[in-house]
């Protein structure tokens, strides 16, 4: 960023506005989590996911969680019901690792997951959040497990420019992921078949003939 304005030096055209200077806690509602009691069973195997830090940062989005748990495990616990589209991020033991909800969720106390406000796009702060893992990181404490606070999550410093701007930057980026993913599901595709051809011809199953 240049010293005198809060101007990035690689730029969409068209834009030329200064990004302003503000906090996570005024973008964003920061949302911890927690565990309901395992030994009682009607807290569990209801129909609300319920999400552990195990689970995120491997992909953009995620849908489904390895457990559930009922309404009466959500009202007797410190676990929150999550709108869709909601930041998870891990703030114990693995600190920052990210993925944006797709449908209404809960996670344990190992989150401080963020809703964003009205006047920010999503998917910007998803990246944004990405690019400073080592900041959440660095403020962190704790002897057994790193661990870092909602409050602290809160004062975190960002830059971010308007919301149109914003939501350029974001397509960018989502348009470079979904070449990734296309790209990613070929290569997979080639390693099967290639897995399989290397199978059927030295177990002398399959004879290739060239003409």
């Amino acid at each position: 960023m240049n010293d005198k304005r809060l101007v990035p030096k690689l730029r969409f055209s068209g834009f030329d506005d200064e990004w302003d200077s503000t906090k996570i806690g005024e973008i964003a509602e920061v949302v911890g989590g927690g565990t309901p009691k395992t030994e009682v069973e009607e807290y569990w195997n209801g129909e609300i996911k319920w999400f552990t830090p195990s689970e995120i940062g491997k992909t953009k989005y995620i849908h489904d969680s390895e457990r559930y748990i009922t309404e009466e495990g959500l009202k007797n616990s410190s676990a929150k019901l999550l709108p869709a589209n909601t930041i998870l991020l891990s703030s114990r033991a693995t600190v920052g690792e990210i993925s944006i909800a797709l449908t209404e969720c809960s996670t344990n106390q190992g989150f401080q997951s963020l809703i964003t406000k009205n006047n920010v796009d999503n998917e910007f702060v998803y990246y944004l959040i990405s690019t400073i893992k080592n900041e959440f990181i660095r403020r962190a404490s704790g002897s057994t497990f790193l661990e870092i606070s909602k409050n602290e999550i809160k004062r975190i410093p960002i830059n971010i420019p308007t919301l149109t701007e914003q939501k350029k930057i974001s397509g960018l980026f989502s348009t470079i992921d979904n070449k990734m993913e296309v790209l990613q599901k070929k290569h997979q595709y080639y390693q099967n078949f290639k897995k399989y051809l290397m199978q059927q011809i030295f177990a002398q199953k399959l004879r290739i003939v060239c003409r």
